[in-house]
């Protein structure tokens, strides 16, 4: 099914909206024993590997490797039973390879290549479904928001949005994510947040996010909150919109945020350096207060048992049970 715009739930919402505007000492917080009193394992992503954490051991270990030539992105199922990777291939110059992988012994589950709607998009990033049945992949400049089988056939192509009787087409900083129930959630025009039911036919306004810098969105497991960047630092929001609230503060900052499987907790990407090309990470509570990533005696910065530096990061991240 193509879609080139979509106006409808949309455009009403915005008529609305135009009316108005370590060790177990623990001493700097790191590791050690303030982590091992939550659950679950960090899973975090760095030139080629892939680590994982165990919050109870701080014990760290290799999930799985990659080969960086041609890797575009993984994505964790929601079950966290596989993993999806885009990838270029080698003398290949029109289409991506997208592999479903069984984490449990590293078997390959499906494999297909993504032949965009228009254009050769190889470098692409796709996301699998909360059902392990679909696949979306972010926009890309010849293409909008794109959902399509385990087999590459297509069901969605969603290429502009009509905004106030004016078309509005996708850009490449724009984003895509699944919620719990298949809906999708999407950025547009570094402006608007918003949400689309299956079959992906009408959409809503989730939030005007009138800033200069944001976006790196997350939504936790139970699909009622979203974490985002604005501005540099986080930012966590209720799903309908409502109690926008900044979490963290630094004399730097801090690039994105992923919940705790409860929710009740977040794990926070930290700037390293003068770029945002690497970055450290830390927890912090997820319970409406702002805590200084620089000082603040409740952030945990995670560092494993028997590591003399921080971990590096400079891809995927999740908290997994």
């Amino acid at each position: 099914m193509k879609i080139r715009t979509i106006a409808l739930a949309f455009v009403a919402a915005f008529a609305l909206l135009s009316c108005g505007k370590n060790d177990d000492t623990n001493p700097d917080g790191e590791g050690g024993d303030a982590s091992r009193q939550l659950a679950g394992k960090l899973i975090y992503t760095f030139t080629g590997n892939v680590y994982q954490l165990d919050l109870t051991t701080n014990q760290q270990s290799v999930l799985f490797t990659y080969n960086t030539y041609g890797f575009n992105n993984w994505d964790m199922s929601w079950d966290e039973q596989f993993r999806l990777t885009s990838e270029r291939e080698g003398g290949v110059f029109d289409v991506a390879k997208i592999t479903l992988v069984r984490n449990e012994d590293g078997a390959i589950v499906d494999e297909f290549d993504y032949d965009s709607p228009y254009g050769t998009d190889t470098d692409i990033a796709a996301f699998l479904s909360p059902d392990n049945t679909k696949v979306a992949y972010n926009p890309t400049f010849d293409n909008g928001i794109v959902i399509t089988d385990l087999d590459g056939n297509l069901i969605v192509h969603l290429e502009s949005v009509n905004v106030s009787q004016e078309t509005v087409a996708f850009g490449i900083s724009d984003e895509v994510l699944w919620l719990p129930d298949n809906s999708i959630l999407f950025t547009l025009n570094d402006r608007y947040i918003l949400k689309s039911d299956p079959p992906y036919t009408s959409l809503s306004l989730v939030k005007d996010m009138p800033y200069t810098l944001w976006g790196n969105l997350r939504v936790n497991k139970q699909g009622t909150q979203l974490s985002m960047m604005v501005s540099n630092h986080i930012y966590v929001m209720d799903m309908d919109g409502n109690n926008l609230r900044q979490v963290t503060e630094s004399s730097d900052g801090e690039i994105h945020a992923d919940f705790s499987p409860d929710g009740k907790h977040l794990l926070v990407a930290k700037k390293i350096g003068p770029t945002f090309f690497y970055w450290n990470l830390a927890i912090v509570p997820n319970d409406g207060q702002v805590y200084n990533m620089d000082n603040s005696e409740d952030v945990i910065i995670i560092k494993p048992e028997g590591e003399t530096t921080l971990p590096a990061v400079d891809g995927s991240t999740f908290w997994i049970e």
